[in-house]
């Protein structure tokens, strides 16, 4: 894609931000219509917790007061008589109010959801094709050296914390890892889980967000056939499952093909290996649901574990891997230096050029520690039905924001229409597939 000028990409940067801060605020007014509708049935149990907790009051005003205080004696006839006056709420509205409580708190961590995974997909895509560099350089085309910046951060972060729980006299120790099978677990998932981060990154630093979306929305089938073909577990998939996925697989082709131009399209080399990363990036995530399936039903690790256990050799990882792999880089790295270029030589003409984008490598640190953080809390306190929703939501949601305020028009005739429908087509076909995934798991 040619790059954006700096009024332009300011302009949809605001753009952008603006049409998520109205999605929030449109959900926030939803939520403050539902408990102001909830507001009036839940003075009841306030009133009834007040009368709950008022018995014990009177029984330390009676041990408190002096004899012929008369005052005294006058207040705890009217607590009591306001006690008895006031009717008990029935054991139905209660449990009514403890609902649209919960589906408040599932509808407040949806929106949080929903901002912190989009605002991170944005803020990646903006750092890795969009940041001014220079006058005549745009983005940090650096995939695993961004990678590897954001686990060292992350576990900076973890040693703070761990510090910090010492200090408050409450300190946390991270789970022992007791054998060798398990660290090997460790090492497995964390070559899987650098391999997904860096190349998904890599791939977005190459082309749009949109299509990258669509690309990860096909993980059900990547990861049925790593299941089937490494964990040799079963899959009783059905023929409509398997109909959804091939319908959401060639919507994803059919994207592929309308953005690069059509069946003649003149795409760059870069485009194309853009598209090849993501693929690789989709098959490296289906290993790490592999791995992590395997360690959560054995090691059972934590957010925070998993960050102390599993940062170092990410960061190691990748750092090996930025300095041998030379890749396509985007145009106006390509036209100032050259066409294809390792992350340490991307690293060093940064620290020449302007130093000081960097800082914007460290923030992405601290917003993928708050994002691993947050969605691991997410995904505990979510129903499956509700994360699932989610996940479909933000797609569809993260796609249609990028085709209409990062990418501009759509391609001309044909191709834009295609575009549009093979996007429906896809979240629709992977939305009715969780949904048939799931009648079968709950009849099973």
């Amino acid at each position: 894609m040619a790059p954006h000028g700096r009024g332009g990409g300011r302009s949809m940067g605001r753009r952008a931000l603006l049409s998520v801060c109205c999605c929030s605020v449109a959900t926030l007014s939803a939520l403050g219509r539902r408990w102001a509708f909830v507001g009036p049935r839940c003075s009841s149990a306030v009133r009834s917790f007040a009368a709950g907790v008022s018995q014990p009051r009177r029984v330390q005003d009676r041990n408190c007061a002096r004899p012929g205080d008369a005052r005294a004696q006058y207040l705890r006839q009217l607590v009591v008589k306001r006690a008895k006056e006031e009717p008990a709420a029935p054991a139905g509205v209660v449990e009514e109010e403890e609902k649209d409580g919960a589906l408040s708190v599932q509808a407040l961590l949806f929106l949080c959801y929903f901002t912190i995974q989009s605002g991170m997909s944005f803020y990646m895509k903006w750092l890795l094709s969009k940041v001014r560099v220079a006058s005549d350089l745009v983005g940090i085309p650096a995939s695993f050296l961004v990678t590897a910046s954001q686990q060292m951060v992350g576990f900076t972060l973890f040693l703070i914390f761990l510090g910090g729980s010492w200090l408050v006299g409450k300190p946390y120790t991270p789970k022992t890892l007791k054998s060798r099978g398990e660290w090997l677990l460790i090492l497995g998932l964390s070559v899987s889980f650098a391999m997904n981060i860096g190349l998904n990154l890599l791939s977005l630093s190459l082309v749009p967000l949109s299509l990258t979306m669509i690309v990860r929305a096909c993980s059900p089938l990547s990861t049925a056939i790593m299941q089937s073909t490494i964990m040799k577990k079963k899959q009783d998939i059905s023929f409509g499952e398997w109909a959804c996925m091939s319908v959401g697989i060639f919507c994803a082709i059919a994207v592929v093909i309308a953005q690069s131009g059509g069946p003649t399209g003149t795409a760059s080399f870069a485009f194309f290996f853009g598209v090849a990363m993501s693929v690789a990036s989709l098959f490296s995530g289906a290993f790490d649901f592999v791995f992590k399936g395997i360690l959560g039903s054995s090691v059972k690790l934590n957010a925070l574990d998993t960050t102390c256990y599993m940062a170092l050799p990410v960061a190691l990882f990748t750092t090996i891997m930025g300095g041998i792999l030379s890749k396509p880089v985007s145009t106006s790295w390509a036209a100032r230096f050259s066409p294809a270029m390792t992350d340490w030589a991307v690293f060093t003409k940064l620290w020449q050029v302007n130093p000081s984008i960097l800082g914007w490598v460290v923030v992405s640190g601290l917003l993928a520690f708050v994002y691993n953080i947050f969605v691991t809390f997410m995904v505990v306190k979510l129903s499956p039905a509700t994360t699932a929703f989610a996940g479909n939501f933000n797609k569809a949601a993260t796609i249609l924001l990028s085709l209409l305020f990062l990418e501009g028009n759509l391609a001309p005739g044909l191709r834009g229409k295609v575009i549009i429908l093979a996007v429906l087509g896809n979240i629709t076909a992977f939305s009715l597939y969780n949904v048939l995934k799931k009648r079968r798991l709950s009849s099973a």
